[in-house]
């Protein structure tokens, strides 16, 4: 794996040095953009009205299971109860229980399906305005400068190769307040991040 890499790479520097000034890299932050476009404030009040739908159900079979385990509880405190049903009521908290865990490892993946059919558009509309702005500016190749959990892919660069003013320009979206890094900082966040 580590021979492929360094073929890759050579390669790349190859192309770089055959290339000379004409290979031109930019960068931006391409989630920043994403939660400081106009729609995330929508997207997060529906997922956010999604995650309480789902909570809710998840909350209702978990009260249906701590009533169960009362009158479990209440019937195996008296001496006359039937060993049968007694067996009966705790194969039926069982059941409950494994339902419930099915049902929410279900609502987790149904949150993701439901988060990325809602950002997928946002960061498709994002990475054409990228696109734009690499042919205008003759970028050979743009890279993403932060990928969430994996930290910066751009350890230094030029300011003028931060293409991020111009693709907000290219959106018609006002440039946000910047961090200390140069990155847009998130007006919003949807917990996991989603898209391309």
């Amino acid at each position: 794996m580590s021979r492929k890499l360094f073929v890759v790479a050579a390669m790349m520097l190859m192309t770089v040095v055959a290339y000379g000034q004409d290979f031109k890299i930019g960068y931006t932050n391409i989630d920043a953009i994403v939660f400081n476009m106009p729609e995330i404030t929508g997207i997060n009040s529906e997922l956010d009205t999604y995650q309480k739908q789902l909570g809710s159900q998840v909350n209702t079979k978990r009260g249906e299971i701590n009533t169960k385990m009362q009158q479990y509880e209440q019937m195996a405190q008296d001496p006359n109860a039937a060993k049968i049903v007694l067996q009966e009521r705790q194969n039926e908290i069982i059941k409950l229980q494994e339902n419930l865990q099915a049902f929410s490892v279900q609502a987790e993946q149904a949150y993701g399906n439901k988060q990325a059919q809602l950002l997928n558009p946002v960061y498709q509309k994002v990475q054409n305005a990228i696109e734009d702005v690499r042919n205008e500016k003759g970028y050979a190749m743009i890279l993403n400068a932060q990928i969430a959990g994996a930290g910066g892919i751009v350890l230094a660069g030029r300011d003028e190769d931060n293409i991020t003013e111009a693709v907000f320009a290219k959106l018609g979206v006002p440039m946000p307040s910047t961090t200390e890094d140069g990155a847009p900082s998130a007006t919003a966040n949807t917990g996991n991040n989603g898209g391309n």
